[in-house]
């Protein structure tokens, strides 16, 4: 009696262990793709302005430091001044 009783809570054990499974690969298949405009003060991993930037300060052969930070700073102020307004 006790074998069938075990067998049968570990029948639910593994049932509930699949269903859980299932949900979970579900849930990975739902994430929002990143948006056009990312958050202010995070990375600028999407953001074309940036990457012009980086560009450039690769392109002027910019060592990490002080020289490449103020270019960078300076180039991202320039282009979100020219940037033109949203209508």
């Amino acid at each position: 009696m006790t074998k069938l009783l075990n067998k049968g809570v570990m029948l639910r054990a593994v049932a509930l262990a699949a269903l859980g499974l299932c949900s979970a690969g579900v849930a990975f298949g739902d994430d929002t793709p990143p948006s056009d405009n990312p958050p202010p003060g995070g990375r600028h991993h999407h953001d074309p302005a940036w990457a012009a930037c980086k560009k450039q300060a690769d392109d002027q052969k910019l060592e990490p430091g002080d020289a490449r930070r103020e270019f960078m700073r300076t180039c991202m102020k320039s282009a979100k001044s020219s940037a033109a307004p949203a209508t």
